[in-house]
C-alpha cells in the first residue's frame, strides 16, 4: 500500500468522510464499515490489497463524518441513500463493495436497489438487516419512543484518557486487536476539555422507530442479481435465519475462516479475505 489519504464529500450539506488507500488508477473497491465502527476498521485489508484502489468512508454519524439533525433517526435505509449519493460524487458508474456487519446489510440492500451500479458484493460477517416479527411491531415502536424522550437530557460519557477509549474498545461486545482498537479510537474519539469522548452520534444507540420484518428483508435479498461471496468467522456472529438467506441469493459463495466478528481487522483473516477479492 504507498498511499493513504483522507477525503471528504459535501453530500448535500452533510460531510461523509473517508480514507482512501492505493493508487486511484486502480480498480476501485468501496468499503462499508459496521455500526460504531468507522472507515479506519479496513486499514489492515486495505495493506492486502495493494492492487485496489479501497476507499473506506464513514458513515453518517460515525467517524470524522456529520451527525444528522437533532431530531432525525437513523435507519439503515437512508444509508443505502447516502451511499448513492457517495457513488455519485465520487462518480463511480460502478464499483465493487466489501461490507461488515452493518455495512455488509447496507451494500446487500443497496445492490438490490441498483444491480447495475455493483459488481461484486463482498460481505463480511453480515448479509441483511436485523428482522423483527410483523405482529411486535408496534410494541416496538412504543417502546423506541418512550426511550428516545428519556434520553433527550442524557450526558455523553467521558474518558479519562486516550488508552482508557482503547481498552473498552478491545473489550466490546466485538472484541478487537489493540492495534485495530487504537485505528478505531483515533478515528473515531474527540477531546473535550480534560476528557476523550466517541465522535459517533449517540443517537446510534437508540432503538429504531420503524424496523423490517422477515418478508421485506427476503424481497430485498431476492432481488441482488451480483455475485456474491460472504466471509464468517468460526466464532463470529451468526443468525439462525442466515441460511435461509443464503438460498435467495442467485450467485452466492460462503468462506468461514478462523475469527470472530471482526475477522478482516486481523492479519489473517485480512489475507484470506484478500486473496478471494484480488
Amino acid at each position: 500500500m504507498n498511499i493513504k489519504r483522507e477525503f471528504s464529500l459535501d453530500i448535500n450539506g452533510i460531510t461523509v468522510a473517508g480514507i482512501a488507500y492505493g493508487n486511484s488508477q486502480n480498480a476501485p473497491l468501496l468499503a462499508l464499515h459496521g455500526w460504531l465502527d468507522n472507515a479506519a476498521s479496513f486499514e489492515q485489508l486495505a495493506k492486502e490489497l495493494p492492487e485496489r484502489h479501497v476507499l473506506a468512508i464513514d458513515f453518517v454519524g460515525h467517524g470524522k463524518s456529520s451527525h444528522r439533525d437533532a431530531n432525525a433517526s437513523y435507519y439503515i435505509w437512508d444509508n443505502v441513500v447516502d451511499l448513492n449519493n457517495v457513488l455519485d460524487a465520487l462518480k463511480l458508474e460502478q464499483v465493487d463493495i466489501v461490507g461488515h456487519s452493518m455495512g455488509a446489510s447496507i451494500a446487500m440492500m443497496f445492490a438490490a436497489c441498483f444491480p447495475e451500479k455493483v459488481k461484486q458484493l463482498y460481505l463480511i460477517e453480515g448479509i441483511a438487516p436485523l428482522n423483527y416479527a410483523t405482529q411486535e411491531l408496534p410494541q416496538l415502536m412504543r417502546k423506541a419512543i418512550r426511550q428516545r424522550v428519556k434520553a433527550q437530557n442524557r450526558q455523553a460519557r467521558g474518558y479519562r484518557c486516550f488508552d482508557q477509549m482503547v481498552e473498552a474498545r478491545v473489550n466490546g461486545r466485538f472484541p478487537v486487536s489493540i492495534n485495530a482498537a487504537r485505528l478505531l479510537v483515533e478515528r473515531g474519539s474527540v477531546k473535550r476539555g480534560e476528557d476523550f469522548f466517541w465522535s459517533s452520534d449517540p443517537a446510534l444507540l437508540l432503538p429504531s422507530i420503524n424496523r423490517m420484518n422477515e418478508t421485506q428483508i427476503m424481497a430485498f435479498l431476492e432481488q441482488v442479481d451480483v455475485p456474491v461471496i460472504v466471509f464468517l468467522g468460526e466464532d463470529g456472529l451468526r443468525s439462525d435465519l442466515w441460511n435461509q438467506y443464503f438460498e435467495k441469493i442467485k450467485t452466492l459463495k460462503v468462506e468461514v475462516f478462523s475469527g470472530n466478528h471482526h475477522l478482516h481487522v486481523y492479519p489473517c483473516g485480512a489475507r484470506k479475505i484478500a486473496a478471494l477479492v484480488d
